[in-house]
């Protein structure tokens, strides 16, 4: 064989091999667990470990709700017998939802719709006494599932979800190229020389333009490749995304299981940053081309032409795209709606949706649709600076080097507010547009609290920041109980979930 030839493919052996033999040093020279070891670990220990914590967690399981129910009899309150019942269950969910270090049961199996099953009765228990029996089954249907070690659990679970399936070597390829010690020496400095250069600020971000003077500051805004890929390709609900779910077929199984509970639905689309600011984007007067028109020759995304086909369809919902394009006429006097170098919105366009919300909610009960009680609750305002290093310029990876700038914002602090599960009426289901100023700085002066301030009356909210379309009614559907009482469910979440929503739009099971 040629020198040459056999010298050439050494050196590319030698490359590709680098990597791998870079984070194996670094892994043996540090405190990070052996990333290269976990393929290996996952097919031959982790099926057994696993088995076999599945199966104590289910024993614990099992003493705890004997001591429970002996306790219950013996007049302790519901509450303080369940509670360490509802902390085994939770080791147990644990336990069996997390098959490998890579993958996660799906939310389609039997095995994670009877725990979720368990986790929701014993969830309503305190509330609903009567329930008991049917508690007592559902638990012991449970321990009887997992209390012994299963080889066929184990060799179904190695099929599925090991380390030949994509589900896994996708997530390992990730994780290798977030925590690889060679690209994380590599990539900032690589990042920051192509910024220098070609003035680009990586994969996840599209630079936007200088705004046109006078517009307070003249910085480039950046944008979310995500909130522009969801505007210019084809809409969720056209035939050639007909691999993707169909989020107006989940939304309605969601609407009809609420209205089955007494609860009725509102679906709060959130524009994103190009929807409201698309000449901050191509840096012209004209807006992108979104390709579709409205019945008077606006255009309009496809965020807002599924919000309209539902609103057609009988949905209740809020429209956010129309007041927040009118607003945009007082950003030089009371600054923009969105964070510069940020997917989310400022103070100013939280409140302005709060608001909104309230007007919807406020017509619905004059109208007879909901009943959320009287007002009960007076609350105050205080202003706070909260400063923020945006999300996009985190994802561009050139923070580090201090190529973006903090952005201070004054929020306005709703006092008092807390989540309120028992009196409230309203429940939220949301984002991280939910969560931004309500859990973070400046905290409660989200949306959530401004709204609750709107109405004067108690809320409720459960949040999973980018898994509004999914993983937010699984949370819901493991405490289904916190839906007893409630009239009204709010359900907010950013148009670009539309598509690329965390595990799509499946349909849960309450």
């Amino acid at each position: 064989m040629n020198k040459k030839l056999v010298a050439i493919i050494a050196v590319f052996g030698l490359l590709l091999l680098l990597p791998f033999s870079v984070q194996s040093v670094a892994d043996l020279r540090g405190d990070k667990r052996f990333i290269s070891f976990d393929i290996f670990k996952d097919v031959v220990y982790t099926p057994f470990k696993r088995g076999n914590a599945i199966a104590h967690a289910a024993l614990k399981l099992d003493s705890c709700w004997r001591a429970a129910r002996e306790s219950m009899a013996g007049g302790t309150e519901i509450a303080d017998a369940l509670e360490p019942v509802v902390g085994a269950l939770s080791d147990l969910e644990a336990a069996v939802l997390t098959v490998n270090t890579y993958a996660e049961l799906d939310s389609g199996e039997s095995r994670y719709k009877l725990l979720k099953q368990a986790d929701t009765l014993l969830a309503a228990l305190e509330d609903e006494p009567e329930s008991f029996p049917t508690v007592d089954s559902a638990l012991k249907a449970t321990i009887s599932r997992f209390d012994h070690f299963s080889l066929g659990d184990a060799f179904l679970d190695v099929k599925q979800y090991g380390v030949w399936t994509s589900r896994y070597l996708r997530a390992f390829e990730s994780k290798v190229e977030d925590e690889n010690a060679l690209v994380l020496a590599v990539r900032p400095r690589y990042q920051l020389a192509v910024w220098k250069i070609f003035n680009d600020p990586g994969e996840k971000v599209v630079l936007g333009s200088k705004p046109p003077a006078p517009a307070g500051n003249q910085d480039p805004w950046l944008f979310y490749r995500q909130d522009v890929e969801f505007l210019v390709q084809p809409s969720p609900l056209d035939a050639r995304s007909a691999k993707l779910d169909n989020p107006v077929k989940a939304i309605a199984k969601f609407r009809d299981q609420l209205r089955a509970k007494g609860v009725e639905l509102l679906v709060v689309v959130v524009p994103g940053k190009p929807s409201i600011y698309p000449e901050r984007l191509t840096g012209g007067e004209s807006p992108l081309n979104l390709g579709n028109t409205s019945s008077n020759g606006a255009t309009r995304g496809h965020g807002k032409a599924i919000l309209d086909s539902l609103t057609s369809l009988g949905f209740n919902t809020v429209d956010l795209y129309t007041p927040l394009l009118a607003a945009k006429a007082g950003d030089t006097a009371e600054g923009a709606l969105y964070l510069n170098d940020d997917t989310h919105w400022t103070p100013r366009g939280a409140e302005l949706a709060a608001k909104e919300i309230a007007k919807k909610v406020q017509s619905m009960a004059e109208a007879g649709v909901i009943e959320v009680g009287e007002d009960s609750v007076e609350f105050s305002v205080a202003d706070s600076v909260a400063h923020r290093m945006g999300d996009i310029g985190e994802m561009s990876g050139l923070n580090k080097f201090g190529v973006f700038k903090e952005q201070d914002v004054t929020g306005h602090v709703v006092s008092p507010f807390k989540d309120d599960f028992r009196k409230a009426k309203i429940l939220i289901l949301g984002d991280s547009f939910s969560r931004i100023y309500q859990t973070d700085s400046p905290v409660n002066a989200g949306w959530i609290a401004h709204f609750a301030k709107n109405m004067n009356r108690p809320v409720a909210s459960i949040v999973s920041d980018g898994g509004a379309s999914t993983l937010v009614r699984e949370k819901l559907a493991r405490k289904a109980g916190v839906l007893k009482g409630k009239k009204l469910l709010i359900w907010e979440f950013v148009e670009r979930d539309l598509r690329f929503g965390a595990e799509g739009w499946k349909e849960v099971d309450f």
